[in-house]
């Protein structure tokens, strides 16, 4: 598969997976908005690193950040899954954010934040 096919297939995995949650949450999400933002925790929970670290316990152990309230933390499969799924509760958050009236501007980079076309990451800023 091609980038470009790959970057496709990847959002129409993440907007049936939104589809999913909308049916289960409505479009409006109540449940994130109830839970304050727990799916932002969630979605940050379901981070793949661990399992890719070949870390045995990364879906038998509930990580720190999950909701404590919740009950579920599973996989869903393979790394690809899990990401959507991660992914998407993110996603719930941001909707709800928006739905608050909370800012979206995407800030611009500062003079004292210089990029490093070499690495990709910025360079700590000198005196």
């Amino acid at each position: 598969m091609d980038a470009i096919e790959a970057e496709k297939t990847a959002i129409e995995m993440i907007m049936a997976e939104l589809a999913l949650q909308n049916g289960m949450w409505g479009e409006a999400n109540e449940r994130s908005d109830i839970q304050n933002g727990q799916l932002f925790d969630a979605g940050s929970a379901k981070a793949m690193k661990d399992r890719r670290k070949a870390n045995a316990d990364a879906f038998h152990v509930v990580p720190a950040i999950y909701p404590q309230d919740w009950s579920g933390f599973r996989s869903y499969g393979t790394d690809i899954p899990n990401g959507v799924v991660g992914v998407c509760f993110m996603i719930q958050e941001i909707k709800r954010l928006l739905m608050d009236g909370v800012d979206p501007t995407r800030l611009a980079r500062r003079p004292d934040q210089k990029y490093n076309p070499e690495t990709g990451l910025p360079n700590i800023a000198e005196d």
